[in-house]
């Protein structure tokens, strides 16, 4: 048993060698096809932490007209954070707003100058609402008008980025559809490329294969180096893909956090994380288009 898995082996390997330079044209093509499904796996995730990084910037403003105490609008908080659909309530008070309108203007002298020239603080309370899920917010904005509440509010100021997420996801789906239309084409080349390389083995082998009938070998013992040699073209490509795809996304997780003020995207942690089951998967799926391609070469140049 032993001595025949080593000659399949040995066969399988002879056969890469002697048609090495076949060989290494399928396992480029077969490197290319996982290249182009590996970054639209990388600008997935990216896209995905870009929809959820807008998404938390989603709020709503809750603006109190200047004379309503702070035990009001604390209850208003109370009541809303009392909602399951709410994830969190800030409250900032009228101190706080007037500073944060002078530091948001302190080089416009002129607005300040007015500003010094109202009597008192012309700024109420507000409530910055975050909501569970974006789907929430018009439920949080019809329980605003709540008749306990509804004749102290000043102002709602939704701020929604729903234009923003289509963009970003109508972009990753443009992306996708060309990525994938790419990863079938190198797909398309690399089945061509192992079933004519089988071809050509079975062309230059001929001789060899003729005299192994003649001294017994079986059909099975025959088609097998073949077969191996096809899962040995999907092994060295996804080792060489996943040897290129780490330190990539090395290189790139910092340049993708600078668009989300410093917070890490998790490209690194994504791939550590899941690598055996993305590449593992990958190369039982490469292996298997190898295998059905070169048994249909085998099944037409094969008599055997």
């Amino acid at each position: 048993m032993f001595i025949l898995a080593y000659r399949v082996v040995k066969f399988a390997l002879q056969n890469f060698w002697r048609n090495i330079w076949l060989s290494l044209i399928t396992v480029s093509m077969l490197v290319l096809t996982l290249l182009s499904v590996n970054v639209l796996i990388m600008l997935n995730a990216v896209g995905q932490k870009a929809i959820a990084y807008v998404e938390d910037r989603v709020e709503v403003s809750v603006y109190f007209n200047a004379d309503v105490t702070d035990e009001k609008v604390a209850d208003a908080a109370g009541y809303l954070q009392g909602l399951s659909q709410v994830r969190n309530v800030g409250i900032i008070t009228a101190d706080e707003a007037l500073d944060k309108f002078k530091t948001r203007h302190a080089a416009d002298t002129a607005i300040l100058q007015s500003l010094d020239e109202i009597d008192g603080n012309p700024f109420g309370p507000t409530l910055v609402i975050k909501a569970q899920d974006v789907d929430a917010y018009p439920f949080i904005l019809d329980a605003l008008d709540n008749p306990q509440f509804r004749d102290d509010i000043r102002e709602k100021d939704f701020t929604s980025y729903e234009e923003i997420i289509s963009r970003i996801e109508s972009t990753t789906e443009r992306i996708r559809l060309f990525g994938l239309g790419l990863s079938l084409t190198f797909l398309l080349i690399a089945i061509l490329i192992v079933f004519n390389t089988v071809r050509i083995a079975i062309f230059i082998h001929r001789e060899e294969i003729g005299i192994m009938k003649l001294v017994g070998a079986s059909n099975g013992f025959v088609r097998a180096p073949f077969l191996l040699e096809s899962i040995i073209y999907g092994a060295l490509a996804t080792g060489i893909v996943a040897a290129l795809m780490y330190p990539t996304v090395a290189f790139l997780e910092p340049k993708f956090d600078l668009y989300f003020d410093g917070q890490s995207t998790g490209l690194v942690s994504y791939f550590v994380e899941n690598g055996w089951i993305i590449f593992g998967g990958q190369f039982l799926v490469l292996s298997l288009i190898n295998v059905l391609s070169t048994m249909v070469a085998m099944r037409k140049y094969l008599k055997v």
